[in-house]
């Protein structure tokens, strides 16, 4: 990528990510003025030796240049869960990996003192050493997600399509929506034991009890769902944007799109409402931080050839983790470092999922 095919990818992303709002006429010439400058602003600070940072990296054909060869540490702290190869592996601060056994899925408590994971014919809690604690007899058992306070949680996963709710002890499990089980639900961790899932085209937001909080029929088929830490935005992906709606009501706040590119996948950073979006376009993959308090503020941290894959935020939101199978590489990212992990495959046999797996420390 040139620099001048850098600069055109950044103001082309200023112009995207902006929030429109309707303004009289006679103001269209100070508001093409201010964006203009806006998209100056954004391509000054992209083209300055830092921003060049991470891709002098990047070498041409795939991959970051002097890799490690193995996962040795967490640049960010905490643990990992990784679920690669119909198993899930725990991978500690200083890269000591535990195998827990043979699961489809599996993801954190709350605050990491369990798993809760999925096999065959059952939902299954067990703690971070691989000891099982309860499971429960479900037909393919899907997308599993654990929320709530240290006494109080419940796990929403899907089951035959159908979207279900059962506590954290594996008591009450109770139907919540026939139709809510075609992607994985995302918590509010704004309002305790309240989640946001797809249901017939549209984004819902309901308590574990089943009382409707909002509704909202969504533009394009939603492909995945992701709070802000606060509660305050859901990001909804679909097709070639990113929905950022209000967590209160449901109306939308921001839109990210992507012209040309579509979207595969977006996090928000733990406390902050820094969103990564990844998207992919023409054989290649970008992936940019966004800032939905700030409208223009966007910035290209890595791209290249391939599709990248999961995005995980270190818990401190420090760190961004960044699957790249076309290279066969992990690269965490901090600003413009990257640090690069070679040879994942052969580490974590199959398609190593993280995404949303990067968990407090022990």
């Amino acid at each position: 990528m040139t620099p001048e095919d850098r600069a055109w990818e950044v103001v082309r992303r200023a112009f995207e990510e902006r929030t429109p709002q309707p303004r009289p006429r006679t103001q269209g010439r100070l508001a093409v003025a201010l964006a203009v400058g806006v998209a100056a602003a954004v391509v000054v600070a992209a083209l300055s030796p830092p921003g060049h940072a991470v891709f002098e990296r990047v070498r041409k054909a795939v991959g970051v240049e002097h890799a490690a060869p193995s996962l040795f540490s967490l640049p960010g702290g905490g643990r990992l869960l990784v679920v690669s190869g119909g198993e899930a592996v725990v991978v500690e601060p200083d890269g000591a990996r535990r195998r827990l056994g043979a699961y489809t899925d599996a993801q954190w408590s709350p605050h990491g003192l369990y798993i809760v994971a999925t096999r065959p014919g059952a939902l299954v809690a067990l703690t971070p050493s691989g000891t099982v604690r309860w499971t429960l007899a479900r037909r393919d058992p899907r997308n599993p997600r654990w929320e709530g306070t240290r006494t109080d949680t419940r796990i929403a996963y899907s089951s035959g399509g159908a979207l279900r709710v059962v506590a954290g002890d594996g008591t009450g499990d109770r139907l919540l929506d026939l139709h809510g089980g075609s992607l994985p639900a995302a918590w509010d961790p704004g309002r305790l034991h309240t989640l946001a899932y797809v249901a017939r085209g549209d984004v819902v937001v309901r308590t574990a009890d089943g009382r409707l909080v909002w509704k909202r029929r969504a533009a394009a088929a939603p492909t995945a769902l992701a709070w802000s830490s606060d509660g305050r935005y859901l990001a909804v992906l679909a097709g070639g944007r990113v929905a950022v709606l209000s967590g209160r009501n449901g109306s939308t706040v921001r839109t990210v799109a992507m012209l040309g590119a579509r979207v595969t996948a977006a996090a928000f950073a733990p406390g902050s409402h820094r969103l990564a979006v990844s998207v992919t376009r023409a054989g290649r993959s970008e992936l940019s931080v966004v800032d939905v308090d700030r409208p223009g503020h966007a910035k290209l941290v890595l791209a290249g050839p391939g599709r990248f894959g999961d995005l995980a935020w270190s818990p401190d939101g420090a760190w961004l983790l960044v699957s790249w199978p076309a290279a066969d590489q992990w690269v965490f990212l901090h600003g413009t470092a990257a640090h690069a992990v070679g040879n994942i495959r052969a580490q974590f046999p199959g398609a190593a999922e993280v995404a949303g797996r990067w968990c407090c420390a022990s």
